[in-house]
């Protein structure tokens, strides 16, 4: 059985795709801004479409997400190479849902 109500669980969902608003990526010491293309909530999930925004051969080692005050909501280590010439586009899918523990 489960606590939470799916509406609120629906309403939760909302407010954390609204709360990310930037996504950043890692390369050569220095933070790029990436440009968030589309965000929606498919079923239980979160999903945040980006790219790139340079134009250099780069490696991409780490990627971040901030919220609307700028904090660093999540962050992970990546390893992604790009030629000047490529744009890189990412699909994060982000699954927020209640775990049925009486299985």
């Amino acid at each position: 059985m489960k606590f939470w109500n799916e509406n609120f669980l629906n309403k939760r969902r909302k407010e954390w795709l609204n709360s990310i608003s930037k996504i950043q990526y890692y390369a050569g010491g220095n933070w790029y801004d990436a440009v968030i293309t589309e965000k929606s909530i498919e079923g239980d999930t979160l999903k945040i479409l980006s790219t790139t925004t340079d134009s250099a051969d780069l490696t991409i080692t780490s990627v971040r997400l901030l919220d609307t005050s700028m904090e660093i909501a999540g962050q992970i280590s990546e390893s992604i190479k790009k030629l000047s010439t490529q744009g890189v586009i990412t699909l994060w899918e982000f699954p927020l849902y209640e775990i049925d523990t009486t299985d």
